[in-house]
Order: structure tokens, then C-alpha cells, then sequence
């Protein structure tokens, strides 16, 4: 009877799972990666959050949704116009994060992002940036999808 369990699971297996040992599995899922910015005079064919002025000490979050067919890479900037103190930019695509970016006062952080086989950006996006100390923010923010 035990050999009639093992011999089922085997079955089991090998239907379930038919590649052969040491196979490897390729799933050819689009994913997203990061890449060496745009310049400040990169023109976006959409714009996703349009020079947003927030000034607040809560962090600010803003979402959109990118289609591919509104270009190749998406781009987040961020000018910290405060005069002293970090804040920290963290980008998210669906549950995907891609980690915090510092932008020290008086500067502009810029990320962009495409997709690894070329196509245009897809997904739902998520903007959020904080400060370390609690302090006065004072930022300018824009994101928009371009080639």
C-alpha cells in the first residue's frame, strides 16, 4: 500500500511538473528595471503628475497608471527646494519597490524606468516621498512617460 502512495505522488509529479530534471524553466514575464536618467529637457508624451507643488511636513504620495503605448521609459523628478535637510523619494510599481533615493536640499533627484524587453512602460505606479527628521518639505514633483 505504501508503494501504491509513493508511486501516485510520482505520477503527480511528473504530470504537474514535466520538465526534466535539471531543466531549467524560462517564464518570460516583462519586468521592470531601473536605467541612467533623463535630462531635465527630455519632453514626456504624458504627464502623470504635472509640476505639484507640496509644502507639508506629512510625506506626499501620488499613484498612476502608465500604458505602454505612451513610450518607453517613465521618469520621476523630484527638486527639493528646501535650503537644508534630505528627503527620500521610493518609487513603487504594483507591489514592487524600488528602494528609497536620497535628494539633498536645493537639488533635483531623477528616476527613470523601463521595461527590460524594450516595450513601453506598463502598471500602476506610486510616487512617495518623506522626510528623515519630520521637517518642513518643499518640493516640486513631476513624472511622465517618454521614448
Amino acid at each position: 500500500m505504501k508503494w501504491l502512495g509513493v508511486g501516485f505522488a510520482m505520477f503527480l509529479a511528473l504530470t504537474l511538473f514535466p520538465q526534466r530534471a535539471g531543466e531549467l524553466v524560462h517564464h518570460h514575464a516583462s519586468y521592470i528595471e531601473e536605467v541612467d536618467g533623463a535630462d531635465s529637457n527630455t519632453p514626456f508624451k504624458v504627464q502623470y503628475i504635472d509640476l505639484d507643488k507640496y509644502q507639508g511636513v506629512n510625506s506626499y504620495e501620488n499613484t498612476f497608471t502608465t500604458m505602454p503605448e505612451q513610450g518607453s521609459k517613465l521618469t520621476v523628478k523630484v527638486h527639493n527646494k528646501n535650503s537644508t535637510g534630505h528627503v527620500m523619494l521610493k518609487v513603487y510599481r504594483g507591489t514592487e519597490e524600488f528602494g528609497y533615493a536620497d535628494v539633498k536640499a536645493g537639488t533635483e533627484g531623477t528616476r527613470t524606468f523601463a521595461m527590460h524587453d524594450g516595450r513601453g512602460v506598463t502598471g500602476d505606479w506610486k510616487v512617495y516621498i518623506t522626510s528623515r527628521d519630520g521637517q518642513i518639505m518643499n518640493l516640486q514633483i513631476r513624472a511622465g512617460q517618454h521614448d
